[in-house]
């Protein structure tokens, strides 16, 4: 049991410090902010994994330096958590003010240096002279779960109104393996705390739910890019007059036809609201004041194809521009297809295939000027 517990958390900790180079080496600078943010919260898992590792294969007189030395990441763990979810789902950026959130984790590390500072043998002497934890580091653990419940609260609001999507699914399941974890390992504390025998000690119980949140991120990762943008407010148009009331079974006159055609082309060239890949029909149709059933009605009648495959067009063309561009030649193409409205590889390269001909990395390697000619909103009729 020991042995396989020990392999498990070895292999947390080497996934967690991969996870975290990745994400502090990629490039785009509008994701920087959250990605550094979740590389912070994945290294700070590993230093607590690493130091239960160290406890379970009884290790910890053989290394003094580790007495207490994860004392104070757990301030971290609660901010970290909400500003990095806050940054991901809202795309806001990180203020000058947002540092304050790890003031109180600067603070007791500041109290704790004495100790930190003190040497291999001092330290050592202290962990044989106490069989028990002392009483302030049970102090310690109720004032950073108090801490941890308000940002688990500030991430719940903040998670609830959020957009519905695969990202903000993916980070809502991780930040409930988060919690559920803390909430485990702060009850193994109380009940280790109280003199009571448990199977495993509240670090070996803490460590596992972060293990847990360690392989989580991981399969994330692999199912949706942890780079995902949030997708862009869509700017309103410009206001069109009131449309007199119609039933919905009601063609278009030519003049309102004219007008909203010109208002849509606007939205996909000017806008680019194409790409916002959860826009639906409703949304669409509102920012463009018709009907769900009269913009359906304008796409078919105009483009001759649905909603989807009238998006799709402007995406590739889009990803085109993109996959030429010198500036990008080092940008994945999925992070350009998820830049330009796409949501999924094989919605991605089968309306690419279709439109040019060509498999985007076919693009890229400069075949596109053999592929099929693009048919955008540009061929609309007026």
């Amino acid at each position: 049991m020991q042995t396989a517990l020990s392999l498990i958390l070895l292999l947390a900790m080497g996934q967690g410090v991969f996870l975290a180079i990745a994400l502090l080496a990629a490039r785009q600078a509008e994701l920087r902010g959250a990605n550094r943010l979740l590389a912070g919260l994945l290294l700070g898992s590993v230093a607590v994994i690493g130091h239960a590792w160290l406890g379970i294969n009884h290790l910890y007189t053989s290394y003094p330096h580790s007495a207490l030395a994860i004392a104070t990441i757990g301030l971290l763990s609660g901010p970290l958590l909400y500003l990095y979810l806050r940054t991901a789902l809202t795309g806001r950026r990180l203020a000058a003010r947002d540092w304050l959130h790890g003031a109180p984790f600067l603070l007791a590390t500041g109290a704790m240096l004495p100790f930190y500072l003190q040497s291999a043998e001092a330290k050592l002497a202290w962990m044989l002279q106490r069989p028990l934890l002392p009483w302030y580091i049970g102090l310690s653990v109720l004032v950073k779960s108090l801490m941890f419940i308000c940002y688990v609260v500030a991430s719940y609001r903040l998670m609830r109104g959020a957009a519905s999507g695969p990202l903000a699914g993916g980070l809502a399941r991780l930040a409930k393996i988060w919690v559920l974890g803390a909430a485990g390992s702060v009850a193994a504390f109380g009940i280790e705390f109280a003199d009571v025998a448990l199977p495993l000690s509240s670090d070996a119980v803490g460590a596992i739910a972060l293990a847990c949140f360690v392989y989580a991120t991981a399969f994330l990762a692999i199912r949706l890019p942890l780079g995902y943008l949030p997708p862009a407010p869509a700017t309103l148009p410009a206001p069109l007059p009131e449309p007199a009331p119609r039933y919905a079974n009601k063609r278009l006159s030519e003049p309102d036809r004219a007008g909203f055609l010109d208002a849509l082309k606007r939205c996909m060239e000017v806008d680019q609201v194409y790409r916002n890949g959860e826009l639906t029909l409703d949304e669409l149709a509102a920012l463009l004041a018709m009907t769900p059933h009269e913009l359906s009605q304008l796409i078919n009648d105009a483009c001759g194809v649905n909603l989807q495959e009238y998006l799709n067009r402007y995406r590739v063309d889009a990803l085109k521009a993109a996959l030429l561009a010198p500036e990008q030649a080092s940008t994945s193409i999925l992070d350009l297809a998820l830049a330009c409205g796409f949501n999924s590889k094989t919605t991605l390269n089968r309306a690419f295939k279709k439109q040019t001909g060509l498999t985007p990395s076919e693009c890229r390697r400069g075949g596109a000027g053999t592929g099929a000619e693009s048919s955008s909103g540009t061929t609309l009729p007026g």
